[in-house]
């Protein structure tokens, strides 16, 4: 278990500190012939930011899960869902207007084409679990059902590993979509 762990806690740092580095865009390009640039930056900090949300509350999920401590596993298997709905809710986000504008008068059409497959990619996981991670989102966790009876049972039907699952697919769409941003921010 304390390998899974510091297996996260790697990953964790990582990205946290390519987020660092992202902040300091402004401070880095503060010549006028660069200001095209903070669009992309922005965008690549806001992927950054959403992948360490849910890496993190999926390491959670995880080692309480494998302690069995249903309830922290419940706790966090219900936030890894209200994460995931927000992100395949917006994912239009990845990529944006005037970032696909920037790439395509830089470097081409063509270098939108991996951004594109990502999007697919996050699409199929909302095709997929849209309604699942929607009704746990506003039932469970980010709104409340009033109902007592109503949440508790529902909460028991929680499936965690399949909430793992779902996280960790979208985590792994979010992981490519930054690499992609770090790839392009070389190229333009």
């Amino acid at each position: 278990m304390l390998e899974t762990i510091k297996s996260y806690d790697i990953l964790i740092s990582q990205l946290n500190k390519n987020i660092r580095g992202l902040k300091a865009h402004k401070k880095i390009l503060d010549k006028k012939e660069y200001k095209y640039l903070f669009p992309v930056f922005e965008k690549a900090m806001y992927i950054a930011i959403a992948a360490s949300d849910l890496i993190i509350c999926l390491k959670y999920l995880d080692v309480s899960n494998a302690v069995r401590n249903g309830y922290e596993t419940n706790y966090f298997a219900r936030n890894v869902a209200h994460i995931s709905y927000e992100l395949i809710n917006h994912k239009q986000k990845i990529i944006g207007e005037e970032v696909a504008k920037t790439i395509m008068n830089k470097i081409g059409v063509e270098a939108l084409v991996e951004l594109k497959k990502c999007t697919n990619q996050l699409k199929a996981v909302t095709k997929k679990h849209h309604k699942k991670l929607n009704y746990l989102r506003n039932n469970l966790f980010g709104h409340r059902t009033a109902n007592g009876s109503e949440m508790a049972t529902s909460m028991l039907e929680v499936d965690a590993r399949e909430i793992y699952n779902i996280g960790k697919q979208i985590f792994d769409v979010y992981m490519n979509v930054f690499a992609e941003y770090i790839t392009l921010l070389g190229k333009i």
